[in-house]
């Protein structure tokens, strides 16, 4: 079914296609989980608590939407700015996030985590 939005005069269409509201819902949630953490790095990039972030702000509904579309069993290999296909695999964060400089190269939920981060977790509790 299409739909149309409008707002100060720009019209928005967008066609569902068969996507129930759970699911639309739950793509989502899947997007604004990276957006926030993205948001909080970029600020603590500012605050000079982290030394490099690669943002992907406005890219989360490309690696959200490409890891919702495969299989659990099929494998992606993200480079920078594809925060979304590590939360949409649910790779726990304190495995991409770790106390001190760290490299580490990891096959988990069919994603190889490469991440370079020098930063203490505590501060992202912040």
């Amino acid at each position: 079914m299409m739909e149309t939005n409008s707002v100060s005069n720009i019209l928005f269409e967008y066609n569902r296609g068969n996507l129930d509201n759970d699911t639309l819902l739950s793509l989502y949630k899947a997007m604004l989980k990276p957006r926030l953490i993205e948001q909080k790095m970029l600020i603590l990039l500012r605050q000079g608590k982290i030394s490099k972030w690669f943002s992907g702000i406005g890219q989360e509904a490309i690696s959200v939407g490409v890891t919702a579309a495969l299989n659990k069993e099929e494998y992606i290999l993200p480079m920078h700015r594809n925060l979304g296909v590590f939360t949409g695999r649910d790779i726990p964060l304190e495995r991409l996030f770790r106390n001190g400089k760290e490299r580490q190269m990891v096959l988990q939920k069919g994603v190889i985590v490469v991440f370079i981060l020098e930063l203490k977790s505590s501060i992202l509790l912040e």
